[in-house]
């Protein structure tokens, strides 16, 4: 197919449907608990020994997904619909009357290549200290938020470190403990019923460098010959919760879904890990549950005794179904219930497109399923997304959240016709628990372009801000199969996102996928790992709290040369402090620190030593932030 050129239209899908959740209703049944012993303890020294790292990759021309569940014909076609649309999309500019403030893009650096396997998973978490973990399928590697490696890429055999656990070893799941200050990590083991375990990795310090302690739980836990696929993981205060889907060993056959709970405490202490196990889970219509997302807070402050967890149909739907655990592990009277929630239909997209730039040519990539890529837990609302067809196949990325008190779910969803968005991945971006804003990291292709990533927002009030590349691909993806639309390479399956609970200002990582040449092979992926800072004013809670409005305070000149001045209203009497950060969100300087009355105000400052770049001016009321604004020193 001739290459051709594709001029694209925004198409935001803006309005918001409200529905009536059914009555909640108990679901699940619970085994346990057990206790599994400590199965290896790793230090700093198994990184320098030699090992073989054996990999062996069977490829297949379809998802698991989509034998069983409709997919495959679904997807079919959506891709004759999307082909025919080539030749008849708009050239016009649908313009969006009000946008959320772009967040801003820190320090950016190539992460983990993708040497074997494919797609990549990524996963990453940043703990307090500024340590980055970051996954993908054939290994970990380990850096700091100034952007320096520390090491590239551990493969998965030389991080386990044991030579029986000899099978593949891939979908890894990595999220830092606020509470505990520690990394967890999951790493699914075996493609068979026989073999399939999850290994559980807890890190010993707050510095994953210093070693993991890692147990060993079957993929096959009724041993009903299943294996355990696309696992997913979260915390609350007392627990960690791991979701996995059971298919047959052929990976034909749905066979349902399960829940671990396992003690937090225990897997710290390098003994005997605690755990339980949910099965039977299905929803309130009946609906048999499948990737259970859980829901971890936000903001890193725990969720006591409580767990959340979205799940929406692979194929096409019109609810979004949540699941609520109460109750800690040793509790005697755990519950496990479900409701559900009306939301606009949603369909799984076609494929996406993607074109080679040596030769022109258009090949495709899997979009995948339209089920739960990511979710989080705020202030008594729930967060997630997934991606979905948003019109003539078109993929886009969704955004929802359900809002416990009222019994409501709102979704919006954002695309671009002649272009696909996938895999997004979400973060709290709020500057408290009053502030719902998030952050969403997408993967990216189309005809005119090769494999990228980008980052959005979309503040309290949901308004999306404009769509922002992080990192343009370097090549075309050719790993699988020769180029062809309807047998696609892989893609993303999911991308990483994380908060950095400690900053001053929000601030999210994220690692996600991208078209590169690596050491070891061509046209195949590499992770790029990004710092994304909010420009967004926080939301007010009282009309007297409205300080940070545009018209109620000012920078200028803005960029500074020499001197600056600060000009703003005061409108509560407290005590005020301005304070001066850089990007990493370190404090600079504070600039004032005082009481004021019901004032308006001018401070200037000279930018003395500062070195050239971005900073943020933050305003707090009575140690409440109330406002802050990005400046740039040249």
């Amino acid at each position: 197919m001739p290459s051709m050129k594709i001029f694209l239209f925004l198409f935001l899908v803006p309005s918001i449907l409200f529905g009536q959740s059914k009555t909640s209703m108990p679901t699940g049944k619970f085994h346990g608990p057990y206790s599994a012993p400590l199965f290896s303890s790793t230090t700093i020294d198994n990184i320098k020994i030699p090992h073989w790292d054996i990999t062996m990759q069977s490829f297949v021309k379809e998802e698991q997904e989509g034998n069983s569940l409709n997919i495959k014909s679904l997807k079919a076609a959506k891709m004759k619909e999307k082909i025919k649309s080539l030749s008849s999309i708009s050239t016009q500019n649908q313009k969006q009357k009000t946008r959320a403030i772009n967040p801003i893009i820190g320090t950016n650096f190539q992460g983990n290549p993708l040497v074997t396997w494919t797609p990549t998973d990524n996963s990453v978490a940043v703990s307090n200290g500024g340590q980055i973990v970051s996954c993908i399928n054939n290994g970990i590697g380990y850096y700091d938020t100034s952007g320096n490696t520390i090491i590239q890429n551990q493969t998965w055999d030389a991080f386990v470190n044991d030579t029986t656990l000899n099978q593949a070893k891939c979908d890894p799941r990595v999220i830092y403990d606020n509470k505990h200050d520690r990394f967890i990590l999951t790493i699914l083991h075996g493609f068979s019923s026989t073999k399939s375990k999850i290994l559980v990795c807890f890190s010993k310090t707050n510095n994953p460098i210093d070693g993991w302690n890692i147990y060993q739980l079957s993929g096959n836990p009724f041993n009903d010959s299943s294996m355990t696929d696309y696992p997913t993981i979260g915390i609350n205060d007392n627990d960690l919760f791991i979701n996995g889907n059971m298919w047959d060993d052929a990976g034909a056959n749905y066979k349902g879904t399960y829940i671990y709970q396992i003690s937090l405490d225990s897997g710290y202490v390098a003994g005997s890990v605690q755990y339980g196990l949910w099965n039977q889970i299905y929803s309130s219509d009946g609906t048999q549950g499948i990737t259970l997302y859980p829901a971890t807070e936000g903001q890193g402050n725990g969720l006591k005794e409580k767990m959340f967890f979205v799940h929406l149909q692979p194929d096409s739907g019109s609810y979004v179904y949540l699941y609520e655990i109460n109750g800690k592990l040793q509790s005697p009277n755990k519950t496990l219930t479900a409701s559900q929630y009306a939301i606009p239909h949603y369909e799984v997209c076609a494929d996406a497109f993607q074109k080679d730039p040596t030769t022109g040519f258009i090949d495709s990539l899997s979009t995948g399923s339209s089920w739960t890529e990511n979710a989080f837990y705020l202030n008594r609302q729930v967060h997630f997304t997934f991606c979905a067809d948003i019109g003539s196949g078109w993929c886009g990325i969704h955004y929802g959240r359900i809002l416990l008190d009222s019994n409501v779910a709102n979704v919006t969803a954002k695309g671009q016709i002649g272009t696909d968005l996938a895999y997004p991945a979400i973060a709290s971006f709020g500057y408290d628990t009053l502030d719902q804003g998030a952050v969403i990291a997408y993967l990216q292709s189309d005809t005119s372009m090769t494999p990228q990533n980008g980052v959005s927002s979309i503040n309290h009030a949901m308004t999306w801000s404009s769509l922002q590349t992080v990192k343009t691909g370097d090549t075309t993806v050719n790993i699988l199969y020769p180029p062809s639309y309807y047998c696609p390479e892989r893609w993303g399956d999911y991308t990483g996102i994380c908060r950095k609970y400690n900053s001053i200002l929000p601030q999210a990582w994220m690692a996600a996928a991208y078209g590169a040449n690596t050491s070891s092979r061509l046209a195949s992926y590499s992770t790029w790992i990004a710092q994304i800072f909010s420009a967004e004013s926080p939301i007010p809670t009282t009309t007297k709290d409205i300080l940070t409005q545009d018209n109620k305070w000012m920078i200028y000149p803005n960029p500074i040369s020499d001197l600056f001045t600060i000009e703003f209203d005061n409108e509560r009497a407290g005590e005020v402090n301005i304070s001066l950060v850089d990007a990493s969100g370190k404090l600079v300087r504070i600039l004032f620190d005082d009481y004021l009355k019901e004032s308006k105000n001018k401070l200037s400052f000279n930018k003395m030593m500062l070195a050239p770049g971005n900073y943020f001016v933050i305003i707090k009321n009575e140690g409440r932030k109330i406002g802050s604004k990005n400046v740039v020193i040249q």
